[in-house]
């Protein structure tokens, strides 16, 4: 009896001690520590700090825009929020720490907007950005909005912020809202960095498996889905042209789109965010080639490598702005969302296997 006891004694203590350990999962071993600082170093302290300076440069432009209420003046904000629109595109992805906490992303690109949110908003000058009810209602579909589709032309639009300061005061706090949060996201990311970079077990919360995750979901989720799939109708019954990214600038959804791929390429491929040259040390490519015994165009590495090629390729057919790329050809458009898709089950299902990594998501496309 007493040798029963204590066998339940020992069990008990195993099984409680498992439930306090993370599981170390059992896979390949490779470079993670070099892997995890190229990450930082080579894309997530640049991409933070040049966007923030582009934010920064959209709100002294609104200050230009308060001070001299002029077309030249509503031009150059313009100019302004698409460069910090296309910064967004190379940090979207790195939906990690502080980020994910305050919902960087909802507050910064969530597409299409809610235009009466936002009118509702300018009306009653009460709201409050951090209710998710608002992620809508703020970020730069929201600043498209207000520069490009508050009136039919820019005298119009400029009437607007001449005759009432209720739409220039709605510009200044989204606008400030987006630099409250990238500096919270800067400041966390300068205490995280190096428990990011040491963090290279293989479990569930380890920095590797998060930020591959995380790239996967986005390209999944962020890029194939929003910026083709939903507009396109691959996920109902018509095309939706009103979700497309840039709705009321017209011009850019494609140069948004081709942005975005670029830093997707620049993570895989193992490329510098800002200057697009080869890193030296391990990245995600390097070590999914080496991991992979197959050779050449087999090689799993150069699969990925020339599927994002051909994606490339598809996106740079279409036209410069994608609503009218649905109205007047959605099939070539549909045709593209089908070469995007298709690197999506070489990273989901072969890459992940390969480096033994868990999907930590659910796909909420149902594909």
């Amino acid at each position: 009896m007493k040798k029963y006891i204590l066998t339940l004694f020992v069990l008990f203590n195993i099984v409680t001690s498992c439930d306090n350990t993370e599981t170390e999962l059992a896979g390949p071993t490779y470079d993670r520590s070099t892997l995890l600082k190229n990450w930082y170093n080579q894309h997530i302290n640049i991409g933070l700090s040049g966007f923030k300076n582009k934010v920064e440069m959209v709100r002294e432009m609104i200050d230009l825009l308060e001070n001299e209420k002029t077309i030249p003046s509503l031009i150059k904000l313009r100019d302004e929020h698409l460069k910090g629109w296309k910064a967004w595109q190379k940090i979207e992805m790195f939906n990690i720490g502080k980020a994910e906490e305050i919902y960087f992303r909802s507050k910064m690109n969530v597409y299409p907007v809610s235009t009466a949110r936002v009118e509702s908003n300018v009306s009653t000058g009460s709201y409050d950005l951090s209710n998710a009810n608002n992620f809508a209602a703020q970020g730069f579909p929201t600043l498209d909005y207000l520069l490009n589709g508050i009136g039919s032309t820019d005298e119009e639009i400029l009437e607007k912020y001449t005759n009432d300061n209720k739409y220039l005061d709605y510009l200044k706090a989204i606008t400030d809202e987006m630099l409250s949060s990238s500096e919270k996201v800067i400041n966390d990311w300068e205490t995280y960095k190096n428990e990011f970079i040491i963090s290279t077990d293989n479990n569930a919360t380890s920095a590797v498996n998060l930020m591959v995750n995380d790239f996967i979901y986005y390209y999944e989720k962020g890029f194939r889905a929003n910026k083709f799939g939903i507009p396109g109708g691959v996920f109902s019954s018509l095309p939706l042209p009103e979700n497309v990214e840039d709705y009321f600038g017209k011009a850019n959804s494609q140069e948004l789109a081709l942005e975005a791929f670029d830093a997707i390429e620049a993570f895989y491929e193992g490329k510098n965010l800002e200057t697009g040259t080869a890193y030296t040390g391990a990245s995600l490519k390097s070590i999914v080639s080496d991991l992979d015994d197959k050779e050449g165009d087999n090689n799993l590495g150069n699969k990925i490598s020339e599927k994002l090629k051909k994606a490339r390729e598809k996106i740079l057919t279409l036209d410069q702005n994608f609503v009218d790329q649905i109205q007047s050809d959605n099939n070539k458009f549909l045709r593209t969302y089908d070469a995007i898709q298709e690197v999506v089950v070489l990273l989901k299902v072969d890459m992940l296997q390969l480096l033994s990594i868990n999907v930590d998501y659910v796909d909420a496309d149902g594909d």
